[in-house]
């Protein structure tokens, strides 16, 4: 297996804030994101899951952009043709759960990953930003190479879409906006360890949403959208620092000497 040398790619501001407000590790969430990219929900709309969400935040990004088409599957293009249809056939079949469909699909989406010739994701590990690796997984590299897009790129245009600023200033107008990675996001938490929470950190965030439901309250008669996501930002970026500071005292109270 090859590694990459470090991309470097720059983590949101926005992104870092959304984690540590839901006391989230970074990797973990650009990990499971990965994870549940399905080729086979790429081929079948009906779920309604993390895997319909994030497999339909590359989708949609990969048709907003309209790339040229990889070359990656010209060489194997019938065979890799007929297992596609494969997966259509399994993804119209009823009365299986999705789950199921899924698990029926591995070996065939393996069988394409084998055959394509990969010209974007031959390297399986990448390296963000703040010494972040993840694992690029079949079903991932997979639509990486079918609409020609990178690891990075798609990882950059999810992180930009995490926003609690714009959701909530979206939510307040009653504007139903379709962002299938903040979706993705909220859904996670159900399934995501949060860190433990030190004593600081409860402190703040009782703080944090006693000041954010007044904030709720005052920009009720506030109609403008940028309005409010700029006071919506300036109340997110200001608990975020003080999570960091509290963090950063915790540290340094367990690095001195006992006495």
């Amino acid at each position: 297996m090859k590694i990459k040398t470090p991309t470097l790619v720059p983590i949101p501001l926005e992104f870092k804030i959304a984690c540590a407000t839901y006391d989230l590790h970074i990797p973990e969430i650009l990990q499971l994101f990965i994870d549940h990219v399905s080729f086979y929900d790429s081929l079948s709309q009906k779920s309604d899951d993390l895997y319909r969400s994030a497999t339909n935040t590359l989708l949609n990004y990969s048709i907003s952009i309209r790339r040229e088409t990889s070359t990656s599957f010209l060489k194997q293009r019938e065979p890799i043709l007929k297992y596609i249809r494969e997966v259509i056939r399994i993804a119209t079949t009823p009365a299986q759960t999705h789950t199921k469909k899924r698990k029926m699909c591995v070996p065939i989406v393996k069988k394409i990953y084998q055959m394509m010739d990969r010209t974007i994701t031959r390297d399986t590990t990448l390296i963000l930003d703040e010494g972040i690796t993840l694992q690029l997984k079949m079903d991932f590299c997979l639509l990486c190479e079918l609409h020609n897009c990178t690891p990075e790129e798609y990882l950059e245009h999810f992180m930009s879409q995490i926003s609690l600023p714009k959701t909530h200033a979206n939510l307040g107008l009653k504007r139903v906006v379709e962002n299938q990675a903040m979706g993705f996001f909220y859904k996670s938490l159900n399934i995501n360890k949060a860190k433990p929470s030190i004593s600081a950190h409860r402190y703040l965030q009782v703080q944090f949403i006693d000041r954010i439901q007044e904030l709720h309250l005052w920009l009720f008669i506030i109609r403008s959208y940028e309005k409010r996501v700029e006071k919506y930002e300036e109340l997110y970026d200001q608990y975020y620092y003080q999570l960091l500071d509290a963090h950063k005292k915790q540290n340094d109270l367990k690095k001195q000497p006992n006495t």
